[in-house]
């Protein structure tokens, strides 16, 4: 890739692509056994963002910084792979289990306009990923349902930049990485759900969860001294800077349905429920393009009645 220094103002090139994109299911079900096996393969063509892509590709672009690196956006391709299985047990209980492989050419990604929340496309050379889920559902097993869910994925994406703008140093960063690699921002590798509904009497309903994750990666490039100053200590200490993973999130839920007695032909139901019962401080994300910093609700408990 070639670094312009100092340049004259210009225009981007305009691209134009077209491909197919076809989307392909196959099942097969063995009523005997009460399994169902799939299989699914999706051509991914994907457009860019057209966020603020004019700003990008203004030639008045050299106004703000004259040492800039401006490459064509173009659409995205890949492959996308699956293959899964349903599988019944004693009519009550559900097991889905399912892998997949995913890569695509030009992994769409989006960057700052120096500090400020205007935003435009950029692309990385490609993006692989891959990974497994299963959830294991019960249904009215006596008074209890409910469903515990696993995840297990990585995401990874690859060097060189292949499409955007960049001023000053980011240029010069994005013609010197030509071969690296890192976890993309959905790269959570463990995620963990599980909710359980039991209704104990005519009238009152329980129901129980929790959700884990094991943390999303982030890059702030700093020590972890300006982030102690800028976000406190509650968010810093969730935050591992060796790894550059946000430390494991987990909350536990719980929510109370009670029927109230019939009053003057109406039917009051009451709802109570707590969201992170556990009070843990979550970071969510950190240092996000769009969301900043992310943080999950305190502890808290909410009631609400209904009439019919």
């Amino acid at each position: 890739m070639a670094f312009e220094e100092n340049c004259a103002p210009r225009t981007s090139e305009s691209v134009n692509r077209q491909a197919l994109s076809p989307r392909i299911t196959v099942g097969r079900a063995f009523p005997g056994e009460d399994l169902v096996l799939h299989a699914s393969y999706d051509r991914v063509f994907q457009t860019p963002s057209f966020d603020n892509i004019l700003i990008s590709g203004s030639p008045l672009i050299s106004a703000i910084n004259s040492d800039f690196l401006r490459l064509p956006v173009e659409p995205s391709s890949g492959n996308d792979f699956e293959l899964g299985a349903t599988k019944g047990l004693a009519d009550r209980v559900r097991f889905d289990a399912w892998v997949y492989w995913r890569h695509a050419r030009n992994a769409t990604d989006d960057d700052q306009l120096l500090n400020t929340g205007i935003s435009y496309p950029i692309a990385f050379d490609h993006i692989a990923t891959y990974g497994a889920e299963g959830k294991l559902r019960v249904v009215a097993a006596g008074p209890v349902s409910g469903f515990v869910s696993y995840s297990y994925m990585v995401a990874m994406e690859w060097f060189p930049v292949t499409e955007g703008l960049f001023l000053g140093k980011d240029a010069e960063d994005v013609s010197s990485e030509l071969s690296a690699h890192f976890p993309a921002t959905q790269d959570q590798r463990n995620t963990l759900a599980t909710r359980w509904e039991s209704r104990i009497s005519s009238r009152i309903g329980l129901a129980a969860g929790a959700s884990y994750g094991s943390g999303l990666p982030f890059e702030y490039g700093v020590t972890r001294d300006e982030p102690l100053s800028q976000y406190g200590p509650g968010v810093v200490n969730r935050l591992n800077f060796a790894r550059g993973r946000i430390l494991p999130q987990l909350a536990v839920s719980a929510s109370l349905t009670a029927d109230l007695p019939r009053c003057d032909h109406l039917q009051s139901t009451l709802h109570i429920d707590g969201e992170n019962l556990n009070d843990r401080f979550n970071v969510l994300d950190f240092g996000g393009l769009f969301s900043g910093n992310a943080i999950a609700p305190a502890r808290s408990v909410t009631r609400a009645s209904m009439s019919s």
